[in-house]
């Protein structure tokens, strides 16, 4: 029984391209000048362009133009030495929308051979949230150390001093400084002073 290879290689390409459409993260695939030859539907959502709007382009469409020129040099010495390794190590990198809008970005690149000619794959992800949560987290860990320090505590009204020098009434303070929310009642010692007929419960 002889093996239909034309048919073969198409349904592993077809497969290939279904599977590429459920990767989560931008997929451009770009030639040795730069020029897009494949994006997956996530590069048209990231970014806001249509397919046909990037195939052919360079891949520095995708970048602040402030970025471009330097990046073209990197792309050169990268094609002299290609690799599987993560772009813009140690540097803050941001992709560009359509809409001129900037946003985070980590993007690994992985060389190809296709039909003898030379591609790179960069997969490209948005790390808007991630560091979002960073930054919320590092707040956190801020107001934490603040609530664990030396606060000084008005010994008669007993309001709290701030970081600031400002006093501050024992809510808002924590309010400000923390997810507590502070509701109001009374203590068994102070109701018995207030009413010595007070029977704890």
């Amino acid at each position: 029984m002889r093996t239909d290879t034309r048919g073969l290689l198409g349904s592993i390409k077809e497969t290939f391209l279904q599977f590429l459409e459920t990767v989560p993260d931008a997929m451009v695939l770009s030639d040795r000048n730069g020029r897009i030859v494949l994006v997956n539907t996530n590069t048209e959502k990231l970014f806001g362009y249509g397919r046909s709007e990037l195939l052919g382009k360079k891949v520095e469409v995708l970048m602040p133009a402030r970025f471009r020129t330097r990046h073209r040099r990197h792309r050169v010495a990268y094609y002299a030495n290609p690799g599987i390794r993560p772009m813009g190590v140690g540097r803050d990198l941001s992709g560009c929308r359509k809409d001129g809008s900037e946003f985070p970005v980590e993007i690994n690149l992985s060389p190809v051979e296709i039909g003898g000619n030379s591609f790179v794959w960069s997969t490209i992800r948005n790390v808007e949230e991630r560091d979002l949560s960073i930054a919320q987290l590092r707040m956190a860990l801020k107001q934490l150390r603040v609530m664990g320090g030396l606060i000084s505590v008005c010994a008669w009204c007993k309001r709290i001093r701030d970081e600031r020098g400002s006093w501050q009434e024992l809510d808002r303070y924590l309010a400000s400084h923390s997810e507590t929310r502070v509701t109001h009642g009374m203590c068994e010692d102070c109701m018995q002073k207030l009413d010595p007929g007070y029977t704890p419960v």
